[in-house]
């Protein structure tokens, strides 16, 4: 019988509804289900340690992950009966893929589940930081009225917004600027396809370099690699325009906080929103807690009616249908590497 453990139940991404609806779709297919048990650090990101995870999944077939949790090779080394990694979201940067393939562990997400939310998250935050309502209502509590005061917004018709990524995220964004306020829309992206740059005639595809330099808001929707880890950085502030925003609704360490931090001091570019950070929950004391000109929100960016019904129900079909049927949806396997081995069961 086929074991599955999630591990990290108290993340905060599924409450225990939705883990409930998990649970009856494995056990109606057949799987055991089980809360994986462990010791929660309240000033730190509530995830397991890699031995944690060992321990508790011993005889687990499966590893269900509702956050980021050390996947590592130590881990898959270690539990030889493991045969899949649900995670409940898009990201996989916790999860060692290559080891996983070498493991012949099918490595599942959710591509694209949360798309659309992204792209209206990031619209909030471009919109609010232009016409300064944040602020605004921040200095109505405390008892202020600064009536068309602080920084003056731009027209968001004339500006160029720079898309780093144009998956599903970065083109739901584009229809939302392009379509609604007629905003030029610019894009780098190396691995889009010429089939999708066909579809979008109006995007002008350009390099890193001219993405940082003729951009008045980047957007980044890109996944977490080593190519892209730190790659916003005190350098490529130094070549925005001092008016600039920049936009991170994909993950932390695509923009190196601390330059962020220098940038947005030191007037090298205007404004900052991000849904995500390099360290979660943001320590008490660092400098985005006290700047004006940037939006924080906790990771949640994912979060919405649509998204969440989405994310539960490719959750609640994907192992347990592998498990019935030997057949497992190809799109959502994140470590390629393991579709052309023979680990019993076909990629549709």
């Amino acid at each position: 019988m086929f074991k599955a453990v999630v591990v990290d139940k108290d993340y905060g991404s599924v409450n225990a509804e939705e883990l409930a609806r998990v649970k009856k779709a494995y056990e109606d297919a057949g799987i055991a289900f089980e809360l994986l048990d462990y010791k929660v650090v309240e000033s730190q990101q509530k995830e397991p340690t890699e031995d944690e995870i060992i321990e508790g999944c011993k005889d687990a077939d499966v590893i269900l992950a509702t956050g980021n949790p050390p996947i590592t090779d130590k881990v898959m080394s270690a539990l030889p009966q493991l045969k899949f990694v649900q995670r409940f979201g898009a990201g996989v940067n916790s999860i060692d893929l290559e080891a996983a393939a070498e493991h012949d562990v099918i490595v599942l997400n959710l591509p694209g589940f949360c798309a659309k939310e992204l792209a209206d998250v990031a619209t909030s935050m471009i919109m609010s930081l232009v016409r300064n309502t944040a602020y605004y209502d921040r200095e109505v509590r405390k008892g202020n009225w600064p009536k068309c005061k602080y920084l003056l917004p731009p027209d968001v018709r004339e500006l160029t917004l720079g898309l780093y990524g144009f998956g599903l995220a970065g083109r739901h964004l584009h229809d939302i600027f392009h379509k609604g306020f007629g905003t030029k829309v610019i894009a780098c992206d190396p691995y889009v396809s010429d089939a999708v740059k066909a579809e979008y005639p109006d995007v002008e595809f350009v390099d890193f370099d001219t993405l940082v330099t003729e951009s008045d808001i980047i957007s980044i929707h890109v996944i977490l690699t080593p190519e892209t880890t730190h790659v916003f950085n005190k350098e490529v502030f130094k070549k925005m325009k001092n008016t600039a925003m920049i936009i991170n609704t994909s993950r932390g360490p695509v923009i190196d906080n601390d330059d962020l931090a220098w940038a947005l001091e030191n007037g090298e570019i205007l404004y900052a929103g991000l849904d995500t950070v390099e360290q979660e929950p943001l320590p008490a004391d660092h400098p985005f807690k006290r700047l004006d000109n940037i939006l924080v929100n906790p990771h949640c960016g994912s979060y919405g009616v649509g998204s969440k019904k989405t994310q539960i129900d490719m959750v609640c079909d994907l192992v347990p249908t592998a498990v019935r049927t030997k057949r497992v949806a190809g799109r959502c396997v994140a470590d390629r590497g393991v579709l052309k081995k023979a680990v019993g069961y076909d990629f549709a």
